[in-house]
């Protein structure tokens, strides 16, 4: 742990200061090299070290939900449902006809299949971009509340093509999915979420009112986020393992709709720190450590038409889309930012791995892919940050 915080510090301000990055993501590529030379192999595999990065990551999707501002999203909606529809479903659709018809093979000749990876494959790696946006202070503008929005909407799209999976047996009887509950199931885990948080949102202004009212102690409101945190992400959890991340997002949506106006900067501050500084170190590093390079060269012809479809779709969806409200530029930029991976999105390439539906070939160039065009896309959407604000 120590390693990888003094490297993240050193490191990360050189990134920062040369290449206008993040400094958490110094620990990314640390990861990098300990996957490629081995080194501290038995620490990063460690039940504490994995602990450690899966809660990173869900406090990474709290902060999403917690920065999220509920009523421009109200003013913004039709953006966030056309866009994000819209954006996953042209690259879903785009990819996965490069998939059937240029390497058929790697689908097992189905086209339900390849359309599912490809859906899977598009939603965005929010985790990743919200650390860009607050680095540059850009989080409340409509730029950075659409990345957000259509970013969380996308995992909600991720979550039904878990579901599709499960349900796929009846269209492609080779698929054996014994690791996913009934899709009903998932739906109605994604119901209570959606339920319960509506109805917090709802009651946010008597709780806001007790507050204010009693000015409880600094405890209290940490405790608040903890319990409001975990208790979301736990009610996730027991409806199916995927749907955690959903409600880590929703928790923090529900955090920021009940506290007062005077305490929500004060909080965000703490849990900025600890998802930030703390944990996000320990998650990036877990990202890099997991992937083998090895991949990158197995099947280079597949990974770079992958990357170039994926891209391009994303890219012109997106100007198509959000040309009206945020520029030809800045629609562009987003489209580009979009295309950053590292959600749980890999779940279900992984699951259709394992029934032998698509190839290995297949599975690492999804895998490489995201590794490989991650670091190239946040220099070039830190770089145009840096130079120039978004609307």
């Amino acid at each position: 742990m120590v390693v990888v915080y003094s490297v993240s510090l050193v490191f990360g301000y050189l990134l920062e200061k040369y290449f206008r990055m993040p400094w958490m993501f110094a620990s990314l590529f640390f990861g990098l090299g300990l996957s490629a030379t081995g080194l501290f192999k038995s620490a990063v595999e460690s039940e504490v070290f994995k602990t450690l990065e899966s809660i990173g990551m869900f406090f990474l999707l709290f902060l999403i939900g917690f920065n999220l501002n509920l009523s421009k999203i109200e003013r913004l909606k039709k953006y966030f449902l056309t866009g994000a529809l819209s954006i996953v479903a042209f690259e879903g659709l785009f990819v996965s006809l490069v998939l059937y018809f240029i390497f058929p093979a790697t689908i097992g000749y189905s086209y339900p299949v390849a359309l599912i990876t490809a859906l899977s494959f598009a939603t965005v790696g929010e985790a990743v971009l919200l650390p860009i946006l607050s680095e540059f202070k850009i989080v409340k503008t409509d730029f950075g509340q659409l990345t957000l929005g259509i970013g969380t909407l996308d995992d909600v799209i991720e979550v039904l093509m878990l579901a599709s999976v499960a349900v796929m047996p009846s269209f492609v009887p080779r698929l054996q999915v014994q690791s996913l509950p009934p899709p009903e199931h998932v739906f109605l885990g994604l119901a209570v979420i959606a339920t319960l948080a509506f109805i917090l949102l709802k009651l946010g202004k008597i709780m806001k009112s007790l507050f204010e009212k009693n000015n409880p102690p600094p405890f209290v409101y940490f405790t608040l986020t903890m319990l409001t945190c975990f208790s979301f992400i736990t009610l996730g959890y027991h409806f199916f393992e995927s749907l955690a991340a959903v409600g880590a997002i929703f928790g923090g949506m529900v955090l920021r709709g009940i506290l007062p106006k005077e305490k929500l900067y004060q909080n965000e501050r703490a849990v900025e720190f600890l998802g930030y500084v703390f944990l996000s170190p320990i998650f990036f590093c877990g990202v890099g450590a997991a992937v083998s390079l090895s991949s990158v060269f197995s099947a280079p012809l597949l990974i770079t038409t992958v990357a170039i479809a994926t891209v391009t779709a994303k890219c012109a969806a997106s100007f198509l889309v959000l040309r009206r409200l945020l520029g030809a530029k800045f629609s562009l930029l987003a489209g580009l930012g979009l295309s950053v991976r590292f959600s749980t999105g890999l779940v279900v390439q992984l699951i259709l791995l394992k029934s032998g539906l698509i190839s290995l070939a297949l599975y690492s160039a999804l895998v490489t892919t995201a590794i490989v065009l991650n670091p190239i896309i946040i220099t070039v959407y830190s770089w145009k940050l840096a130079r120039e604000k978004p609307p």
